[in-house]
């Protein structure tokens, strides 16, 4: 409560944008309610307006917004990036990490010639190399395959679908790869047990997952013993619904974000479009930071129906594990829906018989989406990654009105 109401006093003092906020300190949390939510849209427009006019934070400029493709420039101080660090660091330790250790990295490369010399400049000083996001298909898994084992990483940090892509091509091949790791961190996209059943097994190592956005950084990380535990020092979590009211114990509900520690460009009850839980259990580990049970993702990852209902990514991929039962060999699937609602399922794979696959999808979204479906199949070569490198597997184009 105290630093969010020295937070809280800061923004109103120093930030055009919230000039309108309470002079009185919150008595508690639950007085949050009476300050309204900080939506993306209104970060992008109103950015200028959001920057504290106090000298001597030291802000650093950050570039983010890939994945809608809107960017926006933030601005972190340097005191707020350095307790965001501490608890990366924090939260690496959980898995056996230190710093220094060295990491192999399946991320985005910058696409600009400066920035791409910027980034291998930080690679090296931060120890790591770097697996390209945008030249990540099988003719490029031998070449990275050769550079780690002559780098031996210590652990693996980057995008689930980068990771799994890789460890499938090593299993699928028969490769035994001479990489002992500690552990692999994946972030940016959603883990699902498969995904880490497939990276564990091919690895030989525990998979850790962190969560986190671009505009506040990390926001929880996974321990040992599988609780992901948010960083409260530095991030106030609240859960809401559709109507912004808290969500009741044990109910999934958007996940709104407050940043305790960046005086630079306060976010207070940012919307990140991330859907989440709370866990009700207190993890075996004894740390006592709150822990959320699972997140579901993005609010663009979320397919609808004509009444409005919304499914996730992780509903689709149960249909693709029907899929695979029925002998249809393929691998990479994404599905996409339009403003009218209709979806494209594409994707890839050898000798797929169409026909067979628009009438699976048909019928199988039809009935668990309990709506007319317009279903359509197209096979591709590869999925095309985001700007920022992300692989998504659900993809609304717009969302409709409802």
């Amino acid at each position: 409560m105290e630093k969010l109401n020295r937070l809280l006093s800061h923004a109103r003092q120093t930030a055009p944008y919230y000039k309108g906020l309470p002079a009185d300190k919150l008595e508690s949390l639950a007085d949050l309610r009476n300050i309204p939510f900080l939506e993306k849209d209104t970060l992008r427009e109103n950015a200028e307006q959001l920057y504290s006019n106090r000298e001597g934070l030291k802000p650093r400029p950050k570039t983010t917004g890939g994945s809608t493709g809107a960017a926006v420039t933030l601005r972190k101080s340097a005191e707020g990036m350095a307790q965001e660090l501490a608890a990366t660091w924090r939260g690496y330790s959980w898995a056996g990490i230190d710093i220094g250790d060295k990491q192999a990295r399946f991320w985005g490369v910058p696409h600009e010639k400066k920035d791409r010399l910027r980034a291998k400049l930080i690679d090296f000083v931060a120890n790591r190399t770097r697996l390209s996001a945008f030249a990540f298909s099988e003719s490029d898994f031998g070449k990275y395959l050769k550079n780690l084992e002559k780098f031996k990483p210590k652990y693996f940090y980057g995008y689930v679908s980068m990771i799994r892509q890789f460890a499938e091509y090593i299993e699928s091949e028969g490769i035994s790869p001479s990489i002992e790791l500690v552990a692999i961190i994946t972030t940016a996209e959603v883990l699902t047990q498969s995904d880490r059943e497939t990276i564990e097994r091919v690895f030989g190592c525990k998979v850790y997952n962190e969560y986190g956005c671009g505009e506040v950084g990390t926001i929880a990380h996974e321990c040992e013993f599988g609780g992901l535990h948010l960083t409260s020092e530095n991030i106030l979590v609240e859960l809401v619904d559709d109507n912004g009211n808290p969500v009741s114990s044990g109910e999934a509900g958007e996940i709104v974000v407050t940043d305790l520690v960046n005086y630079s460009m306060p976010l207070i009850r940012y919307k990140i479009r991330d859907y989440g839980e709370f866990s009700e259990k207190e993890c075996t580990c004894g740390l006592s930071l709150p822990c959320l049970e699972r997140v579901f993702g993005r609010e663009y990852d979320y397919l609808v129906n004509s009444r409005g209902d919304r499914f996730h990514g992780e509903f689709f991929l149960y249909i693709v594990e029907n899929l695979a039962k029925s002998g249809q060999t393929f691998r990479g699937v994404q599905f996409v829906q339009y403003p009218d609602l209709s979806i494209v399922v594409r994707l890839v794979g050898k000798n797929l018989d169409r026909d067979f696959l628009k009438d699976f999808f048909q019928q199988a979204l039809t009935e668990k989406m309990k709506d007319v479906i317009d279903v359509s199949v197209e096979l591709v070569r590869e999925i095309e990654r985001e700007h920022s490198g992300k692989l998504r597997v659900v993809k609304r184009i717009s969302a409709p009105n409802h």
